[in-house]
């Protein structure tokens, strides 16, 4: 009786290990183990950092830089616009800052505006002058792209924007940069061509 129990639990185990293994080889024929990927740069985490080309500007050597903040990852400073150095805090992860009204160092009043990176095509566009909306960040920039009612509302890369509401009216000044990123092969290219001439 012992042995006929004991070949019974023998039994139960081969047939289990059978079926596990067969399990095993079907989960294996599906699917392929990947290796891991590797740690991700500061360029993937932060894209909006680097170097920029001014588009519209009448100077070829127009340049706009982006730096991560040492002490703080949710900030970058922005250098090469008009107005100076000022900094913008990351609002919408990865690529879209708010600009808070502050002041340089050179002490020009920078206005709130907007700052946004299109990952798809390498471009930033920044807005200076206008609220940071929480709904639709980049809502602003379609104002740059022609939509105005009238063309005399747009002057260089400035727009005239006028706000009524039963309460009150308000006029503002929207400045709008574009720029282009420089890829690392690029700016080498271009620093090499400046030292040339």
């Amino acid at each position: 009786m012992k042995n006929t129990i004991l070949l019974a639990v023998a039994a139960l185990f081969i047939t289990a290990s059978v079926n596990a293994q067969s399990t095993v080889d079907s989960i294996a024929a599906k699917y392929q183990l990947l290796p891991m990927p590797g740690e991700m740069t500061l360029q993937q985490k932060f894209p909006v950092i680097g170097t920029y080309q001014l588009q519209g500007s009448t100077d070829t050597s127009a340049s706009l830089n982006i730096m991560l903040d040492s002490a703080n990852k949710g900030m970058v400073w922005v250098e090469g616009l008009p107005q100076g150095r000022f900094k913008a805090y990351l609002k919408k992860s990865p690529t879209t800052y708010r600009i808070l009204s502050q002041k340089t160092a050179e002490g020009k009043q920078i206005p709130e505006g907007t700052l946004y990176f299109d990952t798809a095509s390498h471009t930033l566009n920044i807005s200076l002058g206008a609220p940071f909306n929480d709904a639709d960040p980049t809502g602003i920039f379609a104002m740059n792209n022609g939509t105005m009612s009238s063309p005399a509302d747009v002057a260089d890369n400035t727009v005239k924007v006028k706000t009524k509401t039963s309460t009150s009216k308000t006029k503002a000044k929207v400045s709008f940069y574009t720029a282009t990123k420089l890829d690392q092969g690029t700016a080498v290219n271009t620093m090499q061509q400046q030292q040339q001439q």
